[in-house]
């Protein structure tokens, strides 16, 4: 069900989540994903798909919300690409390429890595998607920029997983917000925005500024059991906990290669309240976000970031699964 604003009622009760149809676009990315990085899954797309477009900005116009929400889920789908290729491959010189993409700097034909292909092709399908929306050129600049920013985002991601003693939970935080993505989501909306007034862009990306934060936070809380298990250390969890000092640098890295640890460094993490910290943090974060007031006629911001507590309420509900 869509609010007055444009965006969709958050259904927390909700058993079928993830399960919805994808674009035909993002289906097949999806199937080739599949063969390409197993471990990833379906589930992530279809939540994608149907969590995206509650926080979509309201200056959205309605005959354009298909095909931003479409452009939006393709950009995440090139996102999750890099991130795969960083966390789960961990291997620098394909994730150097597939972020070099946007910008023109490296071609993805000139690679044989399947997963640098598929973030190429997945670029493709974002600028097919989005070259018809009103204001594309205007926007496709402020894109490509964000998207840097991701791929930087997700190199300090990378690093504080080698190294969570030579970082902090606030670090982590501010250097890794933009790999949520939302500022290059906001450039997407303000693509398909025609009666926006591009002055009130300032007050846009300040909002984004404080919802990326809130993002990261939730995805964190509900990622770092799986992730531990697959021996990606690459959460702020981890580096609360050893910045506590609920766990050891050391007992990090062994985590990392031995899978027998694992249990009891979860449990470890669990006792010493880490995530009950973290989770006070985000609240006292949004609250802060909603209080601030908003200079702009055009674009709701109060309903974006109030909109990021039915995202908080998505991601638990996904716990485990992505």
């Amino acid at each position: 069900m869509e609010r007055g604003d444009g965006t969709r009622e958050v259904d927390r009760g909700s058993e079928t989540l993830g399960e919805g149809a994808l674009p035909a676009s993002v289906e097949r990315l999806a199937e080739r994903y599949d063969r390409i990085i197993p471990e990833r899954g379906r589930y992530v797309w279809t939540w994608l798909a149907e969590t995206l477009p509650t926080f979509r900005l309201s200056s959205v116009a309605p005959r354009h919300r298909p095909r931003a929400d479409e452009g939006r889920l393709l950009v995440s789908v090139f996102v999750t690409a890099l991130n795969d290729l960083s966390d789960r491959r961990e291997d620098d010189a394909a994730f150097e390429t597939a972020a070099g993409i946007p910008e023109g700097r490296t071609d993805p034909a000139e690679s044989n890595d399947p997963g640098v292909r598929l973030a190429g092709d997945a670029w493709d399908a974002v600028v097919d998607r989005l070259e018809g929306a009103p204001r594309f050129e205007t926007y496709l600049d402020s894109l490509r920029l964000s998207l840097r920013w991701t791929a930087r985002a997700q190199r300090h991601a990378a690093w504080s997983a080698e190294h969570p003693a030579k970082t902090t939970y606030e670090e982590c935080l501010l250097e890794q917000s933009p790999t949520m993505c939302m500022d290059a989501l906001a450039s997407v909306d303000l693509m398909y925005s025609p009666t926006f007034d591009p002055r009130e862009e300032p007050a846009v990306r300040e909002a984004v500024g404080l919802a990326e934060p809130l993002g990261r936070i939730g995805n964190w809380l509900t990622t770092w059991e799986r992730e531990l298990e697959e021996g990606d250390l690459a959460n702020g969890i981890v580096v609360k906990a050893v910045e506590d000092d609920a766990v050891s640098p050391e007992a990090v890295r062994r985590a990392r290669v031995e899978p027998t640890v694992r249990p009891a460094f979860r449990r470890r993490v669990r006792e010493a309240g880490v995530e009950l910290a973290v989770d006070s943090d985000w609240r006292r974060r949004y609250d802060r976000a909603l209080a601030q007031d908003w200079n702009a006629e055009t674009v709701d911001l109060d309903a974006f970031l109030a909109a990021m507590a039915g995202v908080r309420s998505r991601h638990e509900a996904s716990r485990g699964r992505k």
